[in-house]
């Protein structure tokens, strides 16, 4: 059992670290040395005048949000900006997306997900009564995508707002980095922080430039690990993982129904169609390829 005087001692410690934070800081401007100094900053940036820090001298100064046990991959709403997502890698359980506000408090370690933590574990300091913890908006349980092992780790993803796929508009799409699953989650009511998702099946396009293994046993693509998502300067979503980039296009050519796709004007060309040479140069120096190939596939969800 850890005492409460324990806890008060180890509280501003844990909310002076810079581990299981969201952080914001502004590279435009540089800090004085003296900022350097007083605030134990890290390199050359500045603090946001109206970072939580600002209301509460016992955060460190560069933190946004807290209570995060390992995030991965965080994004932005292109079409609302106040709205930012991060998965949060579990423990032993758990995988979770949260909905990151300003000063919010993600629970970790006293919840994994919705599950209390034990306390007894080691490391195990902060109590119940000490935080106001917000629940994650969407996740999953580690056996529902892996019953035999029972590991998983969420990637963040995006929140889809290109034309090729009118059915999952507005939705945020995210996957877990091992089991080739992904979901797609929807606000409901609209911008109420209210969301339900569901596991979505994907495959690869019938025309797709490179051609698709598939999974034993299974007729999902094998995409192997996911690593991230991406959006181009269309909106267009890509899925980027070890056997490949994915880009999200049209249902139909997946041999999907979507019913709302016959009133689109027509998807987003693919990419590197015909850019100036300027615009190629300047993608040539924003670019670091690392490793020697990169295939692209076109991919669909079935919603």
């Amino acid at each position: 059992m850890v005492e409460v005087k324990e806890i008060l001692t180890i509280l501003p410690k844990i909310r002076k670290s810079l581990l299981g934070k969201i952080m914001r800081i502004d590279v435009n401007i540089m800090p004085s040395p003296s900022e350097i100094n007083n605030l134990g900053l890290w390199g050359n940036y500045s603090i946001p005048k109206d970072n939580p820090s600002a209301e509460d001298s016992q955060l460190q100064a560069e933190i946004w949000a807290l209570g995060l046990r390992n995030p991965w991959r965080c994004s932005f709403d292109s079409e609302r900006s106040s709205y930012f997502f991060c998965g949060d890698v579990g423990q032993e359980s758990y995988e979770e997306v949260n909905l990151i506000s300003k000063g919010g408090n993600y629970g970790w370690r006293v919840f994994e997900g919705l599950n209390l933590y034990p306390l007894s574990t080691p490391g195990g300091n902060t109590s119940l009564n000490s935080i106001n913890p917000i629940a994650p908006v969407m996740g999953y349980y580690h056996s529902s995508v892996n019953s035999k092992l029972g590991s998983a780790a969420v990637t963040g993803g995006s929140v889809y707002r290109a034309n090729a796929d009118p059915c999952l508009y507005g939705r945020y799409v995210y996957a877990d980095l091992y089991g080739s699953a992904m979901w797609a989650g929807v606000e409901d009511p609209e911008d109420s922080g209210n969301y339900s998702s569901s596991r979505i099946p994907f495959s690869c396009a019938k025309d797709t430039p490179m051609a698709c293994d598939a999974v034993e046993g299974s007729s999902l693509p094998s995409v192997g690990i996911i690593y991230s998502f991406a959006e181009d300067n269309n909106e267009d979503v890509y899925v980027l993982a070890s056997k490949g980039v994915y880009r999200v296009v049209a249902p139909s050519r997946c041999s999907y129904s979507c019913s709302q796709e016959s009133h689109l004007g027509g998807e987003t060309p693919p990419p590197g169609a015909s850019p100036s040479s300027a615009h190629r140069e300047k993608l040539r120096l924003k670019v670091v390829v690392l490793l020697g190939f990169i295939f692209l596939f076109s991919c669909c969800f079935w919603l």
